[in-house]
């Protein structure tokens, strides 16, 4: 029974750690390469990682929808993409409906290897190439050089907050068990 609860837990954990990674946001410093829309089909497999249609965005009658994506260069040279969508009231709860404003700010600010603007983008999501999926960009800053980290402090306000209640629970069912252990439950 041990075992079982062991790989439970880690199975939990694993969980959660993943739903944290894809929903916090992330920051990235990038050059903007390239702006532009694309009529996009979204598999099915892969809808989960997009925008829901009750955000505004719209599909036609072939299933495709027109999606922003920013184009951009990491410090490293490699290249990142990123999608643009109102997220709405659904989940994660960003509540972004300036998708337009931030593709005009990214195409504002695109830039060539020979003079580079950097950025700051914050995002959310994964970059998953064999399910067609992109991060969802949030915002954009300036930075001044390509080796600047900007603090990600909503991400660790959360798991400051997540690790305080873990520590409480942890705490109580710790009590709980060593009352049980003597009978006085």
């Amino acid at each position: 029974m041990y075992y079982a609860r062991v790989v439970i837990g880690v199975l939990f954990g694993i969980l959660v750690f993943g739903l944290l990674d894809y929903t916090l946001p992330s920051k990235n410093t990038v050059r903007i390469s390239n702006t532009y829309n694309r009529l996009t089909s979204i598999p099915p497999s892969a809808t989960i990682f997009w925008a829901a249609e009750s955000t505004g965005t719209v599909e036609n009658t072939r299933g495709q929808r027109d999606v922003r994506f920013i184009d951009t260069v990491r410090p490293n040279g490699r290249v990142f993409v990123y999608r643009n969508e109102d997220t709405g009231w659904v989940w994660p709860p960003y509540f972004k409906y300036d998708s337009a404003n931030l593709h005009a700010e990214a195409t504002n600010l695109q830039s060539t290897s020979r003079d580079p603007i950097w950025v700051s983008i914050t995002a959310y999501g994964w970059r998953m190439p064999w399910l067609s999926t992109y991060p969802n960009a949030i915002s954009i800053n300036t930075v001044a050089a390509p080796d600047v980290r900007p603090v990600n402090w909503p991400a660790m306000l959360v798991c400051i907050v997540l690790l305080a209640i873990l520590g409480l629970v942890w705490r109580l069912l710790a009590q709980l068990s060593g009352r049980i252990g003597r009978g006085k439950a």
